[in-house]
C-alpha cells in the first residue's frame, strides 16, 4: 500500500508519552490496565503462595494450579470468541467483571 492511501496521520510516528499525556481516553484506559494487571499478579503470587505453604512446596500441586488456569482459557476460548461476536462487548465485560467481584468476595 503507497504512502498516500495511508494519510498524513500513518507518517506522523506518536509516542506513548506523547498519547498518555495528550489523549484522554487511551490514558484512562491504560491507568485501567495497569491497575487490573498488578491485581492480577498479586492474585498470581499469593495463589502459587499459598497451594505452596499448604501443600509442602509440591510442584505437582503447583503444576496442577497452571494446568488448571490454562486449561479454563482452553476450554472457553471457542465459547467467548462467539459470545464476543454476538453479544454487546460492553455488557459482557460489565457481566464478567460483576462475575468476578461475587467470586472474589466469596473467597
Amino acid at each position: 500500500m503507497d504512502q498516500e492511501c495511508l494519510g498524513e496521520a500513518a507518517q506522523t510516528p506518536v509516542s506513548y508519552v506523547s498519547l498518555l499525556r495528550h489523549n484522554r481516553s487511551f490514558r484512562r484506559l491504560w491507568c485501567g490496565l495497569v491497575v487490573s494487571m498488578a491485581g492480577d499478579w498479586f492474585r498470581i503470587i499469593a495463589l502459587y503462595h499459598l497451594v505452596l505453604e499448604l501443600t509442602g512446596a509440591s510442584g505437582l500441586a503447583l503444576g496442577g494450579i497452571l494446568i488448571a488456569q490454562s486449561l479454563s482459557m482452553f476450554v472457553l476460548s471457542p465459547v467467548a470468541g462467539v459470545l464476543a461476536d454476538r453479544l454487546s462487548r460492553k455488557a459482557i465485560m460489565i457481566r464478567t467483571d460483576l462475575i468476578r467481584a461475587a467470586l472474589t468476595v466469596g473467597f
